[in-house]
């Protein structure tokens, strides 16, 4: 019979070995990662822009890591549903998340969000960012920006512009435009860029902002008249379109927006498997072949950040939208 002695010394020991052993089994997790393919998923419609960009990533992440990298679209909520997926699953790197500024935005949009923005995810690298184009159609009878805000302020609440969703860039850049300048339109939501572009070209509504990512096509294709660009400069791929700054509106003399897009992990994924995903994403930014595809998208790779300043980065963006938001008279709902 075990002295009494001996079975505390047993029952501590039980308690203490699964903890002594979990670094180690993580260690050896992450190094045979990933044996299986990733889920990335997706929070908005298949071909808007964060859908195109995360495929592009997606391939090229699957290439360095020798695995398979599979896209899966979970829409809706203007991306919360998509998050909530990937806070409340395993925290093993089998499942991630690829999001836009959206991200940062949804805290000060809705009172209630299912997870936590910041505590229920690692935010595991900044990758690209673009500029937002706003575009009309190619028969509409406005030629410049400052065209467009004239004739809303001069009939408020008879124009309507259309996004992809509550927090889009589409969305959140005509906020700011629109408060700046006093000027009022409705904002009509869409179920993706495809339909309010279609709505766009049949005279529906007058206004859509978009991603570069996007917008070239129909640029290109003269479907639609693109008004200006909200980088702080032109761009190289469109250089005869003018920025906002240079609208000739002086509410909107210091304009400047761009959309981002991060990867990230449910929290509590193993930090090997954490640090391999930073790693491997920075790399695929300085490879010269994706960089000049992300440059065909009207992107740039971000400035580099380590772990602690990707979180550090989404929390200062929660910040300025919430400030932003707010100066807009936008509510949580």
């Amino acid at each position: 019979m075990l002295s009494r002695r001996r079975l505390i010394g047993s029952a501590s020991l039980a308690c203490v070995t699964p903890a002594l052993k979990a670094p180690a089994a993580r260690a050896q997790a992450a190094a045979g990662y990933p044996d299986r393919p990733i889920r990335l998923i997706l929070p908005f419609a298949a071909g808007g822009p964060t859908d195109t960009l995360g495929r592009v990533f997606a391939e090229q992440l699957s290439k360095q890591l020798n695995g398979r990298v599979v896209v899966e679209n979970r829409t809706g909520a203007g991306s919360t549903i998509g998050a909530d997926a990937v806070a409340k699953a395993p925290k093993d790197g089998y499942t991630l998340l690829f999001n836009n500024l959206s991200h940062s935005i949804n805290p000060s949009l809705y009172r209630r969000l299912p997870y936590d923005t910041v505590g229920d995810f690692v935010p595991v690298s900044t990758l690209m960012e673009g500029p937002v184009i706003l575009l009309v159609g190619a028969d509409s009878p406005f030629r410049s920006l400052k065209d467009l805000i004239d004739a809303v302020r001069a009939r408020p609440d008879h124009y309507d512009y259309g996004s992809a969703g509550n927090g889009s860039a589409a969305h959140v850049s005509a906020v700011q435009i629109l408060a700046l300048t006093k000027a009022q339109m409705n904002h009509v939501v869409y179920r993706g860029v495809a339909p309010a572009m279609a709505d766009l070209l049949a005279g529906t509504i007058a206004l859509v902002n978009d991603t570069s990512t996007t917008a070239l096509g129909s640029i290109r294709g003269g479907m639609v008249r693109p008004l200006a660009v909200t980088s702080a400069e032109r761009v190289p791929f469109l250089p005869d379109l003018p920025t906002v700054r240079e609208s000739g509106i002086p509410e909107l003399a210091n304009f400047r927006m761009s959309t981002w897009n991060m990867l990230l992990a449910p929290a509590g994924t193993p930090e090997p498997i954490v640090a391999r995903l930073h790693d491997e994403s920075r790399k695929a930014l300085t490879d010269p072949a994706f960089v000049a595809r992300l440059a065909e998208l009207g992107n740039v790779p971000m400035a580099p950040a380590d772990l602690a300043g990707s979180r550090a980065f989404l929390v200062a963006e929660m910040e300025r939208w919430r400030g932003v938001m707010a100066e807009a008279g936008v509510k949580p709902e």
